[in-house]
């Protein structure tokens, strides 16, 4: 999985000192700086965003970096947010839902979430994979007392977004990933 820092980025794009995420023009040198990123690894593989040096992040820039990520390389790429706080979700939020998109996130203590416009069953679904790491859609189903019908449509609904995994049947959510800085594991 490709690895993007986003201390990085901001070091390359804005300032070495810089760790606000503010306005749409910031946003978008932040983005065409990923995209170069994205474009030289080529493969289309899962890209991780660390967001660990970032202090603030407005709409407007989560509206450039993360929604249009995903409008625009969402159906050929999936995503990972690390070190996503509270703050920084709560701007995610609003931009995906509006977009009705979705990502993964990981928080500061590596707990896996979504983020973004899911119907509820997604979400729950998603919720028990992130405990169990593996799972059959039956395993899926008694955990969270559904039809076996609604959580592989769930499943399937999560595959198709690229916020899960599937591998012999059963599914999982994207690779856990060490929080704090340094390379994905």
């Amino acid at each position: 999985m490709l690895r993007i820092d986003l201390k990085d980025i901001l070091q390359r794009t804005v300032s070495d000192e810089y760790g606000d995420l503010v306005t749409r023009r910031t946003g978008q040198a932040v983005r065409q700086a990923i995209e170069r990123d994205l474009a030289r690894d080529g493969d289309g593989r899962a890209a991780a965003i660390d967001f660990g040096t970032v202090r603030c992040l407005d709409l407007s820039c989560a509206d450039e970096i993360v929604g249009r990520l995903l409008r625009e390389q969402g159906a050929v790429r999936s995503f990972v947010l690390l070190n996503v706080t509270a703050a920084h979700r709560e701007a995610l939020q609003f931009v995906l839902e509006r977009h009705r998109l979705a990502v993964v996130v990981q928080d500061t203590g590596g707990a896996l979430d979504l983020v973004g416009a899911l119907p509820e069953a997604a979400r729950r679904v998603f919720g028990a994979l992130a405990q169990a790491g593996t799972a059959a859609p039956e395993d899926v189903a008694r955990r969270l007392d559904l039809s076996p019908d609604v959580a592989r449509a769930a499943l399937e609904d999560l595959l198709e977004r690229g916020l899960v995994v599937a591998h012999a049947g059963s599914y999982s959510p994207p690779a856990p990933y060490r929080v704090g800085p340094g390379p994905a594991v």
